[in-house]
């Protein structure tokens, strides 16, 4: 990219559609191409505008709030990550018919970061940005744990070389609230702001017994997980959580040995660094 170029990151999830404006994110392009990448504790690029909505499969909804945010940004290049074929596409359209003609879709291979698992080009593209950007932020002895609260929960391990190791997939606290509601009789679904907040371990209704049910499960899974994760290190990890349940999970965590961060963008960020970026050395 150019001193003036900008660039439009765009992260497709299973329930949302993220967008960030970035002025030039990154500045490693003479390092990727020295084979130094990943990089380790380097800034992290940050999107100086972002947008945001939530898309239902099949609707139109949404997409008409996201063609006004990017009517000033006609011209700029995206890059666009997806785990959702219909909704990637929508997202696409919708960029080409706000003059964002230049739309480039992300694969794994391209990315900056070697994989260590049993079928690379399977993992979820945004599990891979979030390692990546990971890797701007650990330090260079130590390996990181990056943990999304999406609708799928992940926790995955990014060894102290920067590889992607893999991790573990669990649901959502949305996704669990609504398998409850589906299963059942008469639980209500909960909605994702209700969950925000600690709540009481011990519930006195069926809405508060949810509540403390669905969040500190999940506090409680993202522990043992990390826990079991840290077992394999010899050098303790450094901990990132994203997502939008994460804010109200980051301060239960970590420990004198585990410093743990709280990075709304890090998928963004993730796609700006891989703007500038060659793959990463096969595993």
């Amino acid at each position: 990219m150019g001193e003036t170029e900008r660039l439009i990151a765009v992260d497709v999830g299973n329930s949302r559609v993220k967008l960030g404006l970035f002025e030039r994110p990154v500045e490693c392009e003479q390092a990727a191409q020295a084979g130094l990448l990943p990089i380790a504790g380097g800034a992290l690029p940050e999107p100086v505008d972002t947008f945001s909505f939530a898309h239902v499969e099949g609707e139109p909804s949404g997409y008409n709030a996201l063609r006004e945010w990017l009517r000033p940004h006609a011209g700029i290049p995206a890059l666009l990550a997806s785990v959702h074929r219909s909704a990637g596409q929508a997202t696409i359209e919708a960029l080409r018919g706000c003059g964002v003609d230049n739309c480039r879709p992300l694969v794994g291979k391209q990315l900056p970061i070697a994989t260590r698992v049993d079928q690379p080009e399977r993992v979820g593209i945004d599990r891979l940005l979030a390692g990546v950007a990971a890797n701007r932020l650990r330090r260079p002895e130590s390996p990181a744990i990056v943990v999304d609260l999406g609708t799928a929960l992940t926790i995955d391990l990014i060894a102290a070389d920067g590889a992607f190791e893999g991790g573990a997939i669990l649901p959502g606290l949305r996704m669990a609230s609504r398998a409850l509601h589906d299963q059942t009789d008469a639980l209500p679904d909960i909605a994702m702001q209700q969950l925000e907040d600690s709540p009481d371990a011990v519930g006195r209704n069926t809405v508060d017994a949810l509540r403390a049910g669905l969040f500190w499960g999940a506090v409680g899974a993202i522990r043992e997980v990390v826990a079991r994760q840290r077992d394999r290190l010899t050098v303790p990890p450094q901990l990132y959580l994203t997502g939008g349940a994460a804010p109200s999970v980051a301060r239960l965590l970590g420990g004198p040995d585990c410093t743990v961060r709280y990075l709304p963008h890090l998928v963004l960020s993730g796609v700006a660094i891989a703007s500038e970026s060659k793959p990463g050395p096969a595993p």
